[in-house]
């Protein structure tokens, strides 16, 4: 995975490292590099004594190889510019923690012993005038490193999740298109009237459960893992696209749609488009024959500041336990449901920096209410 260095110069900028916090060091990168095998032999001795992590330590080729890394890091952290040289190497040290399978909260655990150390080794060396700036520096490049490993961290094991279970859907998906294809080879040779034939029917119904099952998590897990295109759109065009792709499935049930929501919001229209199919999906199976469908939209904020959008329909809401399961995958309380309409589109909602709840509307039926940042 390559390094995202406009993520990590954001982080930069919000933690605010500067060149004030290097000059206020700049006194002291003898100091730090004259005690970087102190540190090292003191962040191995502390982990060592801990049985989990002795585990991975002896596991390596040589202790003497750790405490050298540790001490590298020490040194370059304190002394070096933080320019995309350092950002890198921080980031890559993320990376080699999943490589080793080192738990997160032990990886935390390090940053504090080095906060620790930092701050008696300064107190000891730097007058008390000077230290407030020093510690400030020290805190914030701390924090930077402590943000940057853990982004990585996290980053590289989702993504490694994520290709197996990607991998997983299309292995699946392969021979289930072929299961299917001879169920219905078959059925054809089998009498309309006969057991044969019903067999066949209920076999070829529950394979296409599965197909629709692992086609879903192939979308979550794309929609998980994809960087969204986000643009200026009007709310109405995406939620029509939407409406199209459902139209004639909501006519044969005499359901009407009625959408009337507008507004600009900031977005991937294809993703967006996407969260709208499903949400009407799922209103339309709640709903009778007969029903009705309503779309609208208002601001909310002091400056206008995001979209509500909200999806009515007249079927029963989910209450209790049902409420809490909802979002989750897998979950649902349709016979040929898949259990994942309403995780795609809460993640879509979220990977906008928005929202999306369902609740029992005021005048009966349900309501979903999504939230999108305005464009």
């Amino acid at each position: 995975m390559s390094v995202p260095y406009e993520k990590l110069h954001f982080f930069r900028e919000k933690i605010g490292v500067g060149r004030e916090d290097w000059d206020n060091l700049k006194p002291y990168h003898r100091l730090f590099s004259e005690r970087r095998h102190d540190f090292a032999q003191y962040f191995y001795d502390f982990f060592f004594a801990i049985p989990e992590t002795r585990l991975i330590l002896r596991q390596q080729t040589s202790g003497d190889h750790l405490r050298a890394a540790w001490a590298d890091w020490f040194r370059s952290l304190f002394t070096l510019p933080l320019d995309e040289s350092l950002l890198s190497y921080i980031w890559r040290i993320g990376i080699r923690h999943v490589e080793v399978y080192l738990d997160q909260r032990f990886s935390n655990l390090g940053f504090s012993l080095a906060r620790q150390y930092c701050y008696r080794m300064m107190s000891a060396e730097v007058p008390v005038e000077k230290l407030g700036p020093v510690l400030s520096a020290v805190d914030k490049l701390l924090d930077l490193s402590l943000l940057i490993e853990t982004s990585a961290y996290i980053e590289n094991t989702t993504r490694c999740d994520l290709r197996v279970m990607q991998e997983m859907a299309d292995r699946v998906r392969n021979p289930i298109t072929v299961i299917g294809g001879n169920i219905r080879r078959l059925q054809r040779h089998a009498d309309t009237e006969s057991r044969e034939y019903d067999v066949y029917e209920r076999l070829f119904s529950e394979n296409q459960k599965i197909d629709a099952m692992v086609r879903d998590i192939k979308t979550y897990m794309d929609l998980f893992d994809r960087d969204f295109e986000l643009e200026k759109l009007e709310i109405g065009e995406v939620i029509d696209d939407a409406v199209s792709a459902l139209r004639a499935q909501a006519e044969s049930k005499g359901i009407v749609i009625d959408a009337k929501a507008t507004g600009l919001v900031t977005g991937d229209r294809s993703a967006l488009v996407l969260m709208f199919a499903s949400l009407l999906q799922n209103s339309i199976e709640a709903v009778e024959t007969g029903g009705f469908i309503g779309v609208s939209s208002r601001s909310e904020g002091e400056g206008l500041e995001n979209l509500m959008v909200e999806v009515l329909n007249a079927g029963k809401p989910p209450e209790g336990e049902e409420m809490e399961k909802i979002f989750t995958p897998f979950y649902s309380t349709k016979s040929g449901g898949t259990g994942f309409g309403l995780p795609i589109a809460q993640l879509i909602a979220r990977k906008h920096f928005g929202g999306l709840v369902v609740a029992a509307a005021e005048q009966g039926g349900t309501k979903v209410t999504i939230t999108l940042p305005q464009g």
